[in-house]
């Protein structure tokens, strides 16, 4: 009796050995470079999906001919607008879910002849959410600035929308079409003190502009709101981001469940956030800020998040 149980046990282990190679599936994981936030953002991936029994293999641009792990891949998973941008304009490749991008850019990719088999994780926050935290730790400020660019106009329109139902708040914007026009829009749309809502557009807000964009902020006396942490670093009053590897943990759950159904879910937005301030910048301005992380619990309880 007892080696009968023994070797029906036996049996039992040999077949799942043989059936997790067979679900098992090869992940391509494309990025444009490898800086911190992308190995962050790959390593959370990657732990996902090794963790139900993938395998996944790593590509950085320019990608070659004989990459043929990439070829051959169940899954493709961009990181990056570039990395986005390349995948999309292959004449064939399997499906692919973009992430660490904003909805923008994702939205200027060419489109496939079958929609179900791109998705996305945006990097950027929703606008509800945005202006709630907004309403919450700044509740004596009312209008809202909002500078774009030329490709990244639908931001300034969806925070308009979503203010409609936030009665208290305005939502002013306009467009910069570069660097050189920032500064003049800046001066007419802080010439009232508002806050400034600075927006994921690489165009406008990047290393060479930040600093100068938070001076005359700062000197219009108008806090800014920025989209990751390196913003409360240089000077913004508050910022509502998700990390790279929050992003990642997603994107390799959608990955993972994408590739158990055979189906890519919508785009949707990053659902873990943090929640940055300044105090140094909140007491020169005379504002007083709760704690982040009980702004970031307050948060997560308005939208029900557990």
């Amino acid at each position: 009796m007892g080696c009968t149980i023994r070797r029906f046990l036996l049996i039992l282990l040999t077949l799942a050995g043989l059936a997790s190679p067979a679900r098992a599936a090869l992940v391509a994981l494309v990025s444009a470079d490898e800086g911190a936030a992308f190995s962050e953002a790959a390593d959370a991936i990657t732990a996902e999906l090794r963790g139900a029994g993938h395998r996944v293999q790593s590509f950085t641009l320019p990608l070659r001919a004989d990459d043929t792990g990439f070829a051959s891949a169940a899954l493709i998973v961009t990181l990056g607008s570039r990395a986005a941008q390349l995948v999309s304009t292959l004449p064939q490749h399997g499906p692919v879910l973009h992430t660490l991008l904003p909805r923008s850019a994702f939205d200027r990719l060419p489109r496939p002849d079958d929609p179900r088999r791109v998705s996305a994780v945006y990097i950027d926050q929703p606008a509800g959410r945005q202006l709630e935290l907004i309403r919450q730790a700044l509740p004596d400020w009312q209008r809202l600035a909002v500078i774009t660019g030329r490709d990244s106009a639908e931001l300034g329109t969806r925070l308009q929308a979503a203010a409609r139902e936030h009665r208290s708040l305005r939502v002013q914007t306009d467009i910069a079409l570069g660097e050189r026009d920032i500064y003049p829009v800046l001066q007419r749309m802080l010439a009232e003190p508002a806050i400034l809502v600075a927006v994921p557009d690489a165009t406008l807000f990047n290393s060479n502009t930040i600093s100068n964009i938070l001076l005359t902020a700062y000197h219009h006396r108008s806090p800014v709101v920025g989209f990751s942490a390196a913003y409360i670093k240089a000077g913004a009053l508050l910022a509502l981001y998700s990390t790279p590897a929050q992003i990642g943990q997603q994107a390799g759950e959608v990955a993972r469940q994408a590739l158990a159904s055979g189906t890519l879910p919508p785009p949707q937005y990053p659902r873990q956030f943090r929640v940055g301030t300044n105090a140094y910048v909140a007491r020169s301005l005379g504002i007083t800020l709760e704690d982040p992380n009980a702004l970031r619990e307050r948060l997560e309880r308005t939208e029900g998040t557990p």
